[in-house]
């Protein structure tokens, strides 16, 4: 492992794109291996375990290509597993629930936050259990958006409904909250949406994932030194059309030449 080793990121489907994309922003000379489990998909039906057992097979897999680092690019993964492949993994390990909860905590006024997540995120209970461990005083509302990640992943634009979707889930946070975590990585794909909704201060976990991300990498002498631009490689567990067409609205087209289909 050397400062030319590459990034891993990690997700159930396109929402980590949303996260690859700050992470080129802000480290563009890095190498970076995506790992995009289609195959798997609905993590939100899982169980813990299940969950567990497929992340350290992404780790094993990130690894054997030479990982630096590793950035979890999915809640669910992070409610479930960041603590287990912590635990078994030399190499840092990045989730997607830290850096928000913390950003959000300083943006709160209030102490009123909000948080929207998959069934499976809010159940963990995750986001409040770690923003109480910081301050105690803090109100969460934690909102349940069940249907949101299987809209998002099948075409936002293809549910004439999708408006009356989101307003059923954000109706849902009272008036008293004055700051709202966005407890997933498909969710920035509609903040515009998100906006109608909600007018306050709102924390995108991804962006704050992708400066930990750097925080860790400095302080490790890890950053990848020169002015040429990183590559970016796409490993996907499945069919990887639908994931490119969501890609291709992303990055630039050279950016995603080197995609692959995995059958595990």
């Amino acid at each position: 492992m050397n400062k030319e080793s590459s990034i891993g990121i990690f997700d159930s489907g396109i929402g980590g794109l949303t996260i690859l994309k700050k992470i080129r922003e802000l480290l563009p000379r890095e190498n970076i291996i995506y790992y995009g489990d289609w195959k798997n998909n609905p993590y939100s039906e899982k169980s813990k375990e299940d969950i567990q057992n497929l992340s350290a097979k992404i780790m094993d897999f990130l690894i054997r290509n030479n990982c630096k680092a590793v950035v979890i690019g999915c809640s669910i993964f992070s409610a479930a597993s960041l603590d287990f492949l912590k635990a078994q993994y030399k190499i840092p390990i990045i989730g997607m629930i830290e850096g928000g909860v913390k950003s959000a905590i300083l943006e709160s006024k209030q102490k009123k936050i909000a948080v929207m997540g998959s069934a499976f995120t809010i159940k963990s209970n995750v986001y409040e259990k770690s923003i109480k461990e910081i301050n105690p005083e803090i109100t969460v509302y934690q909102i349940s958006c069940k249907a949101l990640c299987t809209m998002l992943e099948k075409g936002w634009e293809n549910y004439s409904d999708r408006i009356e979707v989101l307003e059923s889930y954000l109706c849902q946070i009272p008036d008293t909250a004055d700051t709202l975590i966005l407890g997933g990585t498909h969710y920035p794909f509609i903040l515009n949406d998100i906006k109608k909704f909600f007018n306050k201060k709102i924390v995108d976990s991804s962006v704050e994932s992708a400066i930990e991300l750097f925080r860790i990498l400095g302080q490790e002498d890890l950053l990848r030194e020169g002015y040429k631009k990183g590559r970016i490689e796409f490993y996907i567990n499945g069919d990887k059309e639908i994931f490119k067409d969501v890609a291709e609205k992303l990055f630039e087209k050279e950016e995603i030449t080197n995609m692959f289909s995995l059958y595990w």
